[in-house]
């Protein structure tokens, strides 16, 4: 049986990648649009909240990729980094399309929902804030727009007047991985200081 070349590698590859991408974004619609659109509906509020809610989720999901990125894939030895040192040993090679989805499958996604949803859902019965449909809206268009934006960083894609210094600014990380946690709108890598670029000791 013949082996397959390199652009052949490369189409399987992308192919694959681009399913992940797909069905993560399907999740996220279903693990967090959807919750947002039901709860909504149970417990309305005014607009205000709403949008409010939303503007939090933006928000919480720039601090979560931050903290996810930075403390567990970044972490030494640990499963989570074992799989992310995939993403940084494959950048260049035929085999990349298949390590550029932020989430690792669906349910991982569908998991990061839920054990997030959970906290929102009881602080804001707790206190009565009415913001919680905002908040999945939020994650969910965060979600979806970090993991699309990644992939086309990854696959030199096309990048909307206003984001395309997230291509080098992102690519930068691969280079000097102790820095650069955010993927495109580096909002906690400034406010933790992480934002620049330092020279490697020597």
């Amino acid at each position: 049986m013949p082996s397959s070349t390199e652009p052949e590698l490369r189409e399987i590859a992308f192919r694959h990648g681009r399913s992940k991408k797909r069905n993560n974004a399907i999740v996220a619609l279903l693990s967090g649009a959807l919750p947002g659109v039901i709860l909504a509906f149970y417990f309305p509020s005014n607009w205000k909240r709403w949008l409010l809610g939303m503007i939090i989720g933006l928000i919480w999901g720039n601090a979560f990729e931050y903290s996810y990125h930075r403390w567990l894939l970044h972490r030494p030895r640990s499963s989570f980094a074992k799989g992310h040192l995939e993403h940084h040993t494959q950048i260049g090679t035929p085999k990349e399309p298949e390590h550029v989805s932020l989430g690792k499958s669906p349910l991982h996604i569908a998991l990061l929902f839920t054990s997030n949803g959970i906290v929102v859902i009881l602080i804001d019965f707790l206190l009565g804030l009415g913001i919680s449909s905002g908040v999945f809206v939020g994650w969910t268009v965060y979600l979806i727009t970090a993991e699309e934006i990644h992939w086309r960083i990854h696959m030199n894609g096309w990048l909307p007047p206003g984001l395309r210094f997230a291509r080098a600014y992102h690519m930068s990380h691969h280079d000097i991985p102790t820095t650069r946690y955010n993927v495109f709108l580096p909002l906690f890598d400034f406010l933790l200081g992480n934002s620049r670029v330092r020279a490697p000791i020597t």
